[in-house]
């Protein structure tokens, strides 16, 4: 599925992950190996799964725009009752924070069942997780705002879960909670590029729709920047669940092997150089 493929495990544990043997290096040359998944494998550096979320989200760019736009109705539709009618600015603020809390679920539910097929025979489950995820969700945007962003692996987590059919109900949560805690490093240096992303998308935005006004300006940016976060956020988290549980590889990009090569090519060349300057203070043929 695009740039997640099926993992498996031999019965001692070990990955199925295979290297090309012109990748054997000399002693004391050996690649750094990171921190290992419950599996034995080594784990993708955090960077590998923003890598791979923009990717796959560039060859889909469509199919995640829809997904987004989609989750966005409860939004859309929030915005026209409003606008419509007499409501109070406290509570036009908790409705709108209800359907941002939806639609993000939306959309990681959706993203995640693009990997593992249809949700037939989870629903009930999926029904349960959303409705305690979005409740959770609506309090902290209404009362915290951007800051809330902080707790979205506590969010962001059941929902994958139930998606992929790991935990029912709530014991999704539960176990979206002990992810987080486990893989608090991982998990916070993703809410990190996450923050980053989002101020980037945000302020690069704002400047380029500047003609629009001050208000127009503030809706549409605000639109734009929660259809192309919303699937890079989901697309991220969907790699760091895959990879700490060994369920889903990220693959490699096309010339990661390539490029894995020139570098130890390049270590045995420096380490070959080195040798022959050790020869020749020491005097040795």
């Amino acid at each position: 599925m695009g740039l997640f493929r099926r993992g498996s495990t031999s019965s001692d544990g070990s990955s199925d992950l295979e290297f090309d043997d012109d990748l054997e290096v000399d002693a004391g040359i050996a690649e750094e190996v990171g921190p290992l998944g419950p599996t034995g494998r080594p784990l993708h550096p955090v960077g590998a799964y923003f890598e791979a979320a923009f990717r796959r989200f560039g060859v889909n760019f469509g199919g995640y725009l829809l997904i987004a736009a989609i989750s966005g109705l409860p939004l859309l539709g929030v915005k026209v009752v409003v606008s419509g009618t007499a409501i109070s600015g406290l509570v036009a603020g908790l409705l709108y924070a209800a359907a941002f809390a939806l639609g993000n679920f939306m959309v990681l539910t959706l993203a995640t069942m693009l990997v593992v097929g249809s949700l037939r025979g989870r629903l009930g489950s999926v029904l349960i997780t959303g409705v305690v995820t979005v409740a959770i969700g609506t309090l902290l945007i209404w009362l915290l705002h951007l800051v809330a962003i902080v707790f979205y692996p506590l969010l962001a987590f059941p929902s994958i879960i139930v998606a992929s059919g790991d935990g029912r109900g709530f014991d999704s949560i539960w176990q979206g909670m002990r992810m987080t805690v486990r893989w608090f490093k991982r998990t916070y240096a993703c809410v990190l590029g996450l923050a980053i992303v989002i101020a980037a998308v945000a302020v690069g935005f704002g400047i380029l729709l500047t003609p629009l006004g001050s208000f127009l300006q503030q809706q549409v940016t605000f639109a734009i920047t929660t259809i192309i976060v919303w699937p890079v956020a989901a697309l991220v988290f969907r790699n760091l669940y895959g990879d700490v549980t060994g369920r889903l590889v990220i693959n490699d990009s096309p010339k990661e092997n390539e490029r894995r090569k020139e570098i130890i090519k390049r270590r045995r060349a420096k380490a070959k150089r080195n040798r022959e300057r050790i020869k020749k203070v020491t005097g040795e043929e």
